[in-house]
């Protein structure tokens, strides 16, 4: 884009960028802004010839940004949420606004952090929703565009387009079923680890890329194995979370690695008994991820301290 080009520019071609990143359909754009869905091809063929980019490119699921349309989506987000403040000179009240939030995150996190977002929301927020989906291929692109407000998780490396906050620790614990035979003789390190082993994954073991190609949030998809106890164990099962794996050990005499908070949870119920790791790790940190241009006052800035709230309860 040259000066020419943007001190003539007309700045609801911006909004229809904007939409179509969120909507990645030229029909629901058009739906949304109330205008058809020809006139919604015509502003982006002026965009793209404006800023010399195609802009977004079909794919399977819809329209899907060019490297250059990541580059500037945030700065147009930006400059028209700003333009909206300074018209209507509102801020974000959860009270009596109606907003649908997204978050992604792991169905651990979901399960101890879920019901106290759950219970604050309804307290104070009538009209707000909280959809929570799994961690996917694709999360870093959707934050960028927004259709995606929020990431839960652990994180080996975070972007610097994003912010990411600190949540509450977690450590792991060995779990076995409450009935299993080495308990009877007293479990010691060597028998633990001659045992069967049950392993843990989070999920898919690439890490999350955009359509352009270059990295996006890397998660940390397992981290039983910095409780490692004795040289190459016998492992003749992995599951995806730790869930399954509860159910698993629990009917079985493996063992394995649990979060501490659902271990503890377990054996309250009398389904596991843990032991406690030897030369433990220092527990994991997990954390909130949103884009680094939600200010003080939007919506997802508001979700973030309500998560730190109810963090603070677990």
């Amino acid at each position: 884009m040259n000066a020419v080009n943007f001190k003539t520019a007309d700045l609801n071609l911006f909004r229809v960028f904007v939409t179509l990143l969120e909507e990645k359909n030229a029909t629901r754009a058009g739906e949304r802004l109330g205008l058809s869905q020809s006139a919604v091809s015509h502003a982006l063929r002026r965009l793209r010839e404006m800023v010399g980019d195609d802009l977004f490119i079909r794919g399977q699921t819809g329209l899907r940004p060019t490297p250059r349309a990541l580059e500037i989506a945030d700065t147009a987000r930006t400059a028209l949420k700003l333009l909206e403040t300074a018209v209507t000179a509102q801020k974000f009240d959860p009270a009596v606004d109606h907003h649908t939030f997204t978050i992604a995150t792991g169905t651990y996190i979901s399960y101890v952090l879920g019901p106290l977002i759950a219970e604050r929301v309804l307290a104070r927020a009538p009209n707000i929703q909280i959809h929570f989906r799994g961690l996917y291929t694709g999360m870093t692109e959707d934050l960028d565009t927004g259709s995606l407000d929020m990431v839960i998780g652990c994180f080996e490396s975070i972007p610097g387009r994003f912010t990411h906050t600190r949540l509450f620790e977690e450590s792991g614990v060995w779990v076995l079923r409450k009935d299993h035979p080495a308990m009877a003789a007293g479990v010691d390190y060597d028998t633990l680890a001659r045992l069967p082993r049950l392993g843990v994954k989070g999920g898919d073991d690439d890490p999350d890329r955009t359509s352009a190609g270059h990295l996006g949030l890397r998660r940390i998809i397992s981290w039983g194995e910095s409780y490692a106890l004795g040289d190459n164990p016998y492992q003749p099962f992995s599951v995806q979370d730790s869930f399954s794996a509860m159910n698993m050990v629990s009917r079985s005499d493996m063992t394995c690695i649990l979060p501490r908070r659902l271990a503890e949870m377990a054996a309250t119920r009398g389904k596991v008994a843990m032991i406690e790791p030897p030369n433990a790790p220092p527990p994991t940190p997990f954390g909130a991820v949103l884009r680094a241009t939600d200010g003080p006052d939007s919506p997802n800035a508001w979700l973030l301290r309500l998560c730190q709230e109810a963090a603070r309860k677990i």
